[in-house]
């Protein structure tokens, strides 16, 4: 004779189906709602950052009275801003590794 194992499917109460969606739907909020307003939102602020940061260089720039100024200057400025997309790209990851793992915790 042949002998199979059946696997039995424990079907949850209502109570706990509740409680399966709630936490399904708190879980889809968290990813597909909270987590790209938030993004966005940090996104947003760093863009504005840059912008600054460009626009006062452009200004700086415009005083400078000799080439090996500007070419300082704009050398510094470059060294700024890779230093700033570093940290940003940081903080992002950092924000999103944060929110996935207290999800799954």
């Amino acid at each position: 004779m042949h002998s199979e194992q059946v696997t039995h499917i424990q079907v949850p109460t209502p109570a706990g189906a509740a409680e399966v969606i709630k936490t399904g739907i708190d879980t889809w909020r968290t990813f597909a709602v909270d987590l790209p307003l938030h993004l966005a939102a940090e996104t947003i602020r760093f863009t504005g950052h840059r912008l600054q940061a460009q626009a006062d260089h452009l200004a700086a720039l415009a005083a400078c009275r000799s080439l090996q100024a500007a070419v300082e200057l704009h050398a510094g400025f470059l060294t700024k801003s890779v230093v700033d997309y570093q940290a940003e790209a940081k903080t992002l990851s950092h924000d999103a590794a944060e929110v996935a793992f207290a999800k799954a915790a």
